[in-house]
């Protein structure tokens, strides 16, 4: 078994930060989120059939503002 980290990356941003070199996105709407997720975990899943060896280690959250994102 071979562990990895896993980087997940949040696009939105309530400001676009002008040393940000990021691909991210600011959103004067409603973020859906549940889509949003539900497509990372659909990613996850098809890695985890692609590559069964592997074991997630640690989660890192990047990308936009990931403190925007829901809990739950």
């Amino acid at each position: 078994m071979h562990e990895v980290a896993l980087y997940l990356h949040w696009p939105f941003c309530k400001k676009k930060c002008p040393y940000c070199d990021f691909n991210s996105h600011v959103r004067n709407i409603e973020i859906k989120q549940e889509p949003f997720c539900n497509a990372i975990i659909s990613e996850i899943e098809r890695w985890k059939t692609i590559l069964p060896d592997l074991s997630i280690k640690s989660v890192f959250f990047g990308g936009g503002t990931p403190s925007l994102m829901t809990s739950g």
